[in-house]
């Protein structure tokens, strides 16, 4: 006996073998929706669109059958045969949530009726089922339906006492983008990413003092944002990935801190770790959280194993750095960013960041209480502190790279400064306060080049890129999940 299964679109069946009468039996069955079905498909002023399926193929004595399930009636299905309520595990309530088991055993006899019919029963029927069951859970947890709370993390479907979350019921859950399911073809990702990110900032900056949980515009912005879940990333370039994620990172820092309702002045420090790690995306059918992104972004895993101040070691882009924000007054404004002009614009939001966040950055001298020795002090933003190995290997080399952003007679001097080592670094405070109108100030300032829709076409996987990330050192190289 062999069960097997895996996804399609409905209009690219293919000629496998299948029982061509299940699809209305399986409508029926969920609550006679199949004529709805069939007019929505009908509708000759609508776009086609593909519903998103899942085909089993059933292999016993020498007889395959081939079942198609839709998806959203399937996942509708489920949603009203298992209790859904607050689930308490280990003295943590687990609000909206259901047993997997319970999931399990209604597809199991769904399965068996469908297969089998009136020798449903069957032990040897029974036992065919369950395996079918359980592929099709696998293949519902795959594409997003619902999500594991809690449980085996091996064999959640097979754990009696795990317990799952439908995306709908994700009010306050870290998939920001999962109130809904995408089942229509996803469009080109930094189109997307663009688009939703331009949205975002511009509902910020037309509800600058009001809190837009509840408006409409968020609503549809949520709905239009699980079209990230089928994007396609596998084809894009390593400076069309970079561009796509530092889009994807600020959009879901943004997202988040409206959801949760952040407020500008709001002491941010302490919130900062758990908000990077459970805020998520799903995007190309996969769960990045804003501190996955940040690991993609500086590979700093990638480079641990390489000797360190070896040239493997180094970070691929620290201009990334001046790119991402977490709304914080000391954080850099939000761009959207474009393949085409990515090595522009990183510079450009560098310059901009290192001269109005580092107003203290004149040298001054200073008397050293060890002998007397004068040296120069440097003030640097906190950044450099945090982050120093993505800056260079030595203060030497951060100073240098440092200087290399700031006016000419500032970067000749503290060249010089750099050249002869008598320094010592300084770092500057930084502010922690929110301050999201400021944050997204820059959207005003570029309108014209915000979507990708506007850009020169640039075929993926290849073409002309910024002459500056010609040089290995500064390629983004996550892989394409």
């Amino acid at each position: 006996v062999e069960v097997e299964g895996y996804l399609q679109d409905e209009d690219k069946q293919g000629g496998a073998p299948r029982k061509e009468h299940y699809e209305d039996q399986q409508m029926q069955e969920m609550g006679g929706q199949g004529d709805t079905s069939r007019a929505l498909r009908t509708q000759d002023d609508t776009p086609p669109v593909s519903p998103l399926c899942i085909r089993i193929q059933v292999h016993a004595e020498g007889i395959t059958e081939a079942l198609l399930f839709h998806v959203d009636l399937l996942a509708s299905a489920i949603r009203q045969a298992v209790m859904i309520k607050d689930h308490k595990s280990f003295l943590k309530v687990h609000p909206n949530t259901f047993r997997g088991q319970a999931a399990i055993e209604w597809l199991r006899g769904h399965a068996a009726r469908a297969l089998f019919g009136s020798e449903a029963e069957k032990e040897k029927n029974q036992q065919l089922s369950r395996s079918v069951a359980l592929l099709l859970g696998q293949k519902l947890l795959a594409v997003g339906v619902f999500r594991q709370v809690t449980g085996s993390l091996t064999k959640p479907l097979e754990d009696p006492n795990a317990l799952f979350r439908f995306h709908e019921d994700e009010k306050e859950g870290p998939l920001l983008n999962c109130r809904s399911i995408w089942f229509q073809n996803a469009r080109e990702p930094l189109l997307v990413v663009s688009e939703l990110l331009y949205t975002m900032l511009s509902l910020r900056l037309k509800y600058p003092d009001r809190d837009i949980r509840e408006i409409e515009e968020l609503n549809n912005f949520t709905a239009s944002a699980a079209e990230l879940q089928l994007v396609n990333i596998n084809d894009l370039s390593r400076i069309q990935l970079l561009a796509f994620f530092l889009n994807a990172y600020n959009l879901m820092v943004l997202h988040a801190h409206v959801v949760r309702g952040s407020v500008d002045g709001t002491d941010f420090k302490s919130q900062k770790i758990p908000f990077t790690r459970d805020n998520q995306y799903m995007i190309a059918a996969y769960n990045y959280s804003l501190a996955e992104i940040e690991e993609r972004l500086f590979c700093r895993m990638l480079r641990a194993k390489f000797p360190k101040k070896s040239d493997k070691s180094r970070a691929p882009e620290p201009r990334v750095h001046f790119a991402l924000s977490l709304g914080c007054a000391s954080s850099a404004r939000i761009r959207i960013y474009q393949p085409e002009t990515l090595d522009e614009d990183l510079q450009q939001a560098a310059v901009e960041y290192l001269t109005t966040n580092a107003p203290k950055n004149r040298m001054r001298m200073q008397q050293q209480s060890q002998g007397g020795k004068r040296v120069q002090e440097v003030m640097l933003p906190k950044i450099f502190k945090w982050y120093k190995d993505d800056f260079g290997f030595s203060k030497q080399e951060i100073l240098a790279y440092y200087a290399s952003f700031m006016p000419q007679g500032m970067r000749e001097e503290l060249t010089e400064v750099a050249r002869t080592n008598n320094f010592i670094i300084k770092y500057d405070k930084y502010d922690w306060n929110l301050h999201l109108g400021k944050a997204c100030s820059e959207v005003v300032r570029q309108p014209g080049r915000q979507l990708i829709a506007n850009a020169p076409h640039q075929p993926q996987g290849g073409g002309q890129q910024p002459s500056q990330f010609n040089n290995q050192q500064q390629v983004f190289t996550p892989s394409a999940r």
